[in-house]
């Protein structure tokens, strides 16, 4: 899980939706806290599928599973683990 944590990290930095002074814990609001918002949540959806070789149901994009780290990494281990 560390893995897909420092790579959503990696992907929301390198692409200018996070500098590198901010810290992000595992359950904070990446909406609430201005990380990301429809348009990059598109993105990072495009990126996950792409680096895990995984399809991400558009029903399993809800809050509880893209809203912070843990959400969306807990979502990536289970789509990977089928």
């Amino acid at each position: 899980m560390d893995e897909t944590r420092e790579d959503i990290l990696y992907f929301l930095k390198t692409q200018g939706f996070l500098n590198e002074k901010t810290v992000l814990q595992e359950h904070d609001s990446l909406s609430e806290t201005g990380v990301i918002d429809s348009i990059t949540l598109l993105q990072l959806v495009d990126y996950l599928e792409s680096k895990y070789s995984i399809q991400i149901p558009v029903e399993t994009i809800t809050p509880e599973n893209f809203d912070t780290l843990a959400g969306i990494c807990q979502t990536v281990m289970k789509l990977k683990n089928g």
